[in-house]
């Protein structure tokens, strides 16, 4: 199979170098936390609600929408044995699980055609701190680390791709977590 390449313009380089950048550090942090300490918090998770950020105009304009994304992360979900919780569910449910995903695609300024994208996705629970069980909170439980690319327009199906490996690494570490009872 033949590779292609996107040729940028060496002038136009460090633009988009400033915007994988600025999409990979500046963005809110979802640095990866998949390590048995976290993995224990998805025992005996038996559903999740799922929600997903805006995409942004430019996703939106060439296929990546976010109703394409919800459908594609629940379906796997579904597939993998975990119950897709309503809003309302999702509340009722005990530690309230929600797989929060963000998906951002920008076009590049004065490129033709050019996107960067980035993926990331976290499992929010409802927690209860050790030293003072009064204290209640949302806090990320699990997540993996955010993916950065980029991409011609025609090609902006690879944010669908990267989206699906992110949903599998979490199926996974939910199996593992739940190896006895799935």
């Amino acid at each position: 199979m033949a590779t292609r390449c996107l040729l940028i313009d060496a002038r136009r380089m460090p633009l988009a170098a400033a915007i994988l950048l600025g999409l990979g550090l500046l963005a809110p942090a979802a640095w990866a936390i998949d390590t048995p300490n976290e993995r224990i918090t998805l025992v005996g998770l038996t559903g999740i609600h799922v929600v997903l950020d805006e995409i942004g105009e430019a996703g939106e304009r060439h296929g990546v929408t976010r109703a394409r994304l919800q459908a594609d992360v629940e379906r796997a979900l579904r597939h993998a044995g975990l119950r897709v919780l309503t809003p309302d569910e999702a509340l009722a449910s005990p530690g309230r699980p929600t797989l929060h995903v963000r998906v951002n695609v920008l076009r590049v300024q004065d490129v033709v055609d050019f996107h960067v994208y980035s993926v990331d996705l976290a499992l929010r629970q409802h927690v209860r701190l050790v030293r003072d069980r009064a204290l209640e909170s949302y806090a990320v439980t699990w997540s993996e680390h955010r993916a950065v690319g980029a991409a011609r327009a025609d090609q902006l199906a690879v944010v669908r791709n990267v989206l699906s490996k992110k949903v599998d690494e979490f199926v996974a570490a939910w199996r593992v977590s739940n190896h006895e009872r799935y």
